[in-house]
């Protein structure tokens, strides 16, 4: 585990942060920082080794995350035999989600390339952290639009983009993180399209090796068309598209560590290759990319450059001068060492100046192993961008000194033409004088057009519909339709009151984490942010002061709170429960034991069945009944032994001997069923794929079915009384296959709300019976006629009576997803379907909806 000293920012105050074991905070910045404003933002080392954690093999000891691509091909053979399938009326198959967004908060975007296609700069492709890859044609527009590419993409950290320079239409995309210290949690390899993004395919020759767990970035030369790899396995080089690959560059290979960071081509063609990820190495270049072709750039006493003292390097090459090189170094503090310049291709360094933020030249906090991006000019090899925590420009590095810009500050109101969200990782030009320029960051994409001319650039933010957000829990309004809390990674927590997707409410900083309304007293509300610090609103969510300072716990702390008693419950230290006896008006808490050898919490539900009853999930696999869990003395009472971290406890309404229990590592039974309190367990896994469980949730109506939320969206049973060969089915039309963390009931109405780890909310009404959906039913024959079938391209729906105000047609592929919708004009009774050409042949499903019914009918597309 890497050990934080944490300063960031909230409520306007700056704070900072840096990886390492002894470095001091400056006392200045220590000056007026109050205990309640410690709310990091953005700690993914920390979580994605929490989540290693619960989800790892445990006869491998690593997370085998290349699983999911048998289980998504698994997923798509039931969808395609459901299609042909007479599903019953009703069937939790049939669950349809949708989406909540939100329209105005995006997650981390690694990658950002301008399609080279689009001489406008209005095409834009996004690698993002938690949701895939993304795509948008009229990024400079007033409200631009998003579209994620592929449903399984959702569950990749999309890392690296690049076109071939000799053919636009092919291009490749790499997954996996490497910056931070997490070595289980890894990608799948590199992605190849060869129809300009339309349809993509993973290289077999990466998908099941070591090398291309972590893909730092990705080039293709110009003349040769190789494709380059920057690897956690070295510099890889591919002469034949990605069928296979060797190491040109690593340990053994002419450097000193196989850790890639960077690899650049200069406008002479001459490759440069920066080596070292938490070590050091150099900067290396090449005019072949042959192994032992390499330079080392550091070692020469003239070089300027350092040889040690500093870890990862970033490199930006010129686009209008061949000569011109520049380099970014992190220290081995975290801090940025210096930035070179180069006038003669890396021969000879000039160290430039460095931007000063308050009384500080480290423009990054101590982050500069996370966030650091460089980018110059496409007409002047003098003018550049340089991003830490915020953005600065220069509009002459051959200066001395150089002068330096602060254009984006990312603790201003959002509002502001100078925000930008903090932590900086892309930048892409747009436009050949540069001004058009797109920039990645922790909360997406923002752009300018006036990034080199004259005064304070202008920054927009360009996250309409890139619904990236990474949730780890959601809570729902007891009698409001449309409120949701829900807790995000580096997005704080955040509120919805509105239907539909629109835009959120940041109600409290940092990383969110579970949240509460409580359901009889609505008033009293509760966010979190990383382990036992809580916040409480007692004005409806107006405002949430924090309650609570205890950094003991999960870095995302399993919680589970009790309404009528008006108590939580939660993880605190291997062996110990953390307890808030009267958490809506007290902020007194109290630690009790736990038997010996049960270990860390790792899933907590309160009965709603028997009063001051709590189940409690562990670290060692262990289930634990808890009665009188208010009192001093609590009754712990183990009912059940298993395998792994327990990531859901459900308890059927009314009955507390009937209990689900998920359990979210690889490698074993993941569903587990007793109907006796625990004598006797079940295993009720049936057909489901090897993939995290993360939570379950019983139909309160029918406690013979069941929801699960998994790594690949939400799958259901109808049936759990058929025991070890229950049959589960994909039940995510309308959501992409993404993580899903939670599934919230509301009593009310019985709508369920779905917190994804990135693709934000999603709602359902599954649980309701058609009779008692209002008037909305479905009612097939409200579509009298679709043809030709197969169609080519137009498809005419013919209706049976008159289209209504608000009538929609849309057509879903057999993951679910929505591919095509059209309004139809009010009145009509044929709807013309002029589907784009960039659609894949294959059968979709047709449906047609209104205020009153919905039809569906399965149509085939022909190319």
């Amino acid at each position: 585990m890497l050990l934080l000293g944490v300063i960031t920012a909230f409520g306007g105050t700056l704070f900072f942060w840096q990886r390492g074991t002894s470095a001091a905070v400056p006392q200045s910045l220590e000056q007026g920082l109050e205990s309640e404003e410690r709310e990091s933002k953005d700690r993914p080392d920390l979580a994605l080794e929490q989540d290693n954690e619960r989800t790892l093999d445990p006869a491998l000891g690593i997370v085998p995350r290349e699983r999911l691509i048998v289980a998504q091909e698994y997923a798509q053979q039931l969808l395609a035999q459901r299609a042909s399938q007479r599903l019953p009326v009703g069937s939790l198959t049939q669950t349809t989600w949708v989406e909540r967004g939100p329209s105005n908060v995006a997650g981390r975007i690694r990658a950002l390339v301008v399609d080279p296609g689009d001489a406008t700069g209005n095409t834009v492709w996004a690698g993002t952290a938690g949701g895939g890859l993304w795509k948008t044609t009229n990024g400079a527009a007033t409200t631009p639009s998003w579209q994620s590419i592929d449903n399984f993409f959702s569950n990749l950290a999309v890392t690296a983009i690049t076109f071939d320079p000799k053919n636009p239409d092919i291009m490749y995309f790499g997954t996996g993180e490497g910056y931070y210290n997490a070595d289980a949690i890894r990608g799948l390899g590199i992605w190849k399209s060869t129809d300009h993004g339309v349809t993509w395919t993973q290289l077999a020759s990466t998908s099941r090796t070591v090398t291309f767990q972590y893909i730092l970035k990705l080039a293709v030369h110009p003349v040769t068309g190789n494709v380059y790899a920057a690897t956690r396995g070295g510099l890889m080089r591919s002469a034949n598209g990605g069928t296979s690959w060797e190491k040109v560059l690593g340990a053994g290979a002419g450097a000193v560590t196989d850790r890639a960071a960077d690899i650049e081509i200069g406008a002479d063609n001459k490759l440069y290759v920066s080596m070292g990820i938490q070590t050091g190495d150099a900067i290396y270049s090449s005019m072949t990319g042959n192994a032992g072709s390499w330079t080392n750039l550091n070692t020469p006493t003239t070089s300027g450059l350092p040889t040690t003292g500093y870890e990862r390097i970033e490199l930006a090459c010129a686009p209008s001068d061949a000569n011109r090189v520049y380099a970014i170094f992190q220290s081995t503090s975290d801090a940025v060492l210096d930035i070179f310049r180069s006038n003669d291709g890396g021969a000879t360094w000039t160290t430039l100046a460095k931007p000063r933020w308050e009384n500080s030249d480290d423009f990054t906090r101590r982050q500069a192993w996370y966030d650091l991006s460089i980018g110059v000019s496409p007409s002047n090899a003098n003018q550049l961008y340089i991003g830490g925590v915020d953005l600065f420009r220069t509009l002459d590095a051959s200066a001395t000194p150089v002068v330096w810009q602060q254009t984006s500050y990312w603790s201003t109101s959002r509002t502001s033409s100078q925000y930008v969200h903090a932590d900086q990782h892309a930048v892409a030009f747009a436009s050949n004088d540069g001004n058009m320029a797109y920039f990645g960051c922790d909360g997406g994409v923002s752009l300018t057009t006036n990034a080199f001319g004259a005064g304070n650039p202008a920054f927009k933010l360009r996250n309409n519909g890139l619904n990236v957000t990474q949730y780890y829990a959601a809570a729902i309004h007891p009698t409001l339709p449309n409120y949701y809390l829900a807790g995000a990674q580096d997005n704080g927590t955040q509120r919805y009151n509105v239907a539909g997707i629109n835009a959120t409410t940041e109600v409290s900083g940092g990383d969110g984490a579970f949240c509460f309304i409580d359901e009889d007293q609505p008033q009293y509300q509760f966010t979190s942010y990383v382990y036992s610090n809580y916040f409480r609103s007692s004005n409806n969510g107006s405002s949430f002061p924090r309650i609570t300072s205890n950094d003991n716990g999960s870095f995302i702390n399993p919680t589970d709170y009790d309404s009528k008693r008006n108590v939580m419950y939660a993880n605190n230290t291997a062996g110990t429960m953390f307890v808030w006896p009267n958490a809506i008006t007290s902020n007194v808490t109290r630690t009790v034991a736990l038997p010996t050898g049960t270990g860390n919490i790792t899933h907590v539900t309160v009965s709603k069945n028997q009063d001051s009853r709590v189940f409690l999930g562990m670290s060692t696999g262990k289930v634990l009944r808890v009665d009188s869990a208010r009192s001093l003395t609590p009754i712990y009472t183990e009912i059940r032994a298993g395998i792994g971290s327990v990531s859901c406890v459900a308890v059927e309404d009314g009955n507390d001997d009937h209990l689900l229990v998920t359990y979210s590592n690889y490698g074993v039974v993941s569903v587990w069923e007793t109907l006796n309190g625990g004598a006797a367990w079940r295993n009720v896994e049936g057909n489901l794929p090897d993939m995290p469980i993360r939570w379950a949730m019983f139909d309160p109506a029918n406690s013979q079915r069941a929801l699960l939320a998994t790594e690949l969206g939400v799958w259901s049973t109808d049936d759990l009384t058929l025991g070890s060969s229950i049959a589960w089915s994909p039940s995510s039309t309308g959501m992409a296959n993404v993580r899903v963390d939670m599934l919230r009931l509301r009593k009310l109405d019985k709508q369920i709300v779905a917190a994804t780890h990135g693709r934000g909310l999603y709602t359902t009404d599954v649980f309701v019976t058609l009779a008692n959906k209002g008037a909305v039913a479905v009612n097939n024959a409200f579509i009298s006629s679709a043809y030709p079938n197969p169609f080519v391209q137009t498809l005419n729906v013919e209706l049976n009576q008159s289209a209504a105000t608000g009538t929609t047609v849309s057509l879903s592929d057999m993951q679910g997803r929505i591919v095509y919708k059209a309004e139809a004009k009010t009145a009509d009774r044929v709807v013309k379907l002029n589907v784009p050409g960039s659609l894949s042949a294959g059968t979709y499903i047709l449906t047609v909806r209104d205020a009153k019914q919905t039809a569906t009918r399965k149509v085939v597309l022909k190319r």
